[in-house]
């Protein structure tokens, strides 16, 4: 008997190891993390730009922007560049759902399995880039580097110290043609004619408008083909000329800016992982 107890006592023993050796090699259970939401930045202040340390970008949404002119320029651009860089990156990824979206219904109605919303979404857009080619839609829809979106904004804006950029978000000089929708006047004329350019709510709106404007116009075609098959900057910079009046003039003014300022690694640079179902988030697809 004592024999026996010895044994059993053995077996509970090492069935308890096991056991215990057993829970430590199962994977922890962590609660789900809670997501960021999109920040919303509100003040006109410099500090409260949100400064950018790794290529995981915070998305923030800015809805005024500071007054950079008195600035030493190195620091101006560096505080632009930050300031910029998540609309852009939230613009391109807008633009990026949109397009998959295109394909997955474009793919639904090959099927015959579309519904009415899918039909009506579509011709919403053939209407929007005046064509009947669902692939056309697509290739509208192709997004370019951020660089050159950067770059762009540099010029158009001075470095962020025009007044259509202080006063009206207006980063890339969007003229409007529009008298009902929101709009600041410029302080000049053509040909007798007043100009006005539009007035935005947030820097992702006006660089939203730019994405539809390179998107839509017959100007900009050759640099919609070209970005298809290309996602170099310093190659695709040529097919802009059309975008100032300066032309190629312009096109090298792009090359320096995106050469001496390395605007080309922010290519790489993502968006940080935030709440899809974010209220800001949708109001932004919207």
């Amino acid at each position: 008997m004592h024999f026996l107890q010895k044994k059993s006592t053995l077996i509970i023993a090492i069935s308890v190891t096991i056991g215990v050796v057993m829970l430590l090699l199962q994977p922890k259970v962590l609660p789900e993390q809670k997501r960021m939401s999109i920040k919303i930045c509100n003040s006109a202040s410099v500090d409260s730009i949100v400064l950018i340390d790794s290529t995981i970008v915070v998305p923030v949404l800015y809805q005024r922007i500071p007054d950079l002119k008195d600035m030493h320029y190195k620091k101006r651009m560096v505080k632009f560049i930050h300031m910029m860089l998540p609309s852009v990156l939230m613009a391109r990824e807008k633009m990026i759902l949109e397009r998959q979206k295109v394909l997955e219904v474009g793919a639904l109605m090959t099927q015959g399995i579309s519904s009415e919303e899918d039909s009506l979404y579509l011709e919403k857009l053939k209407g929007m880039y005046k064509t009947d080619n669902i692939d056309e839609v697509v290739k509208r829809l192709h997004p370019h580097p951020v660089s050159i979106i950067l770059a762009q904004a540099a010029i158009e804006s001075g470095w962020g110290t025009s007044r259509f950029c202080r006063e009206a978000n207006n980063i890339y000089g969007i003229w409007s043609y529009n008298s009902k929708e929101k709009r600041i006047k410029a302080g000049e004329s053509r040909s007798g004619t007043n100009i006005y350019l539009r007035k935005y709510d947030s820097i992702f709106d006006s660089i939203y408008d730019y994405l539809l404007t390179i998107s839509k116009a017959n100007a900009y075609k050759q640099f919609r083909e070209a970005r298809l098959y290309s996602d170099n900057p310093y190659q695709l910079i040529w097919y802009l000329s059309n975008y100032s009046e300066k032309r190629y003039e312009y096109v090298r003014a792009l090359r320096n800016v995106i050469e001496f300022n390395d605007l080309h690694l922010y290519d790489n640079y993502v968006l940080a992982e935030f709440d899809r179902s974010d209220p800001t988030w949708k109001e932004l697809l919207d």
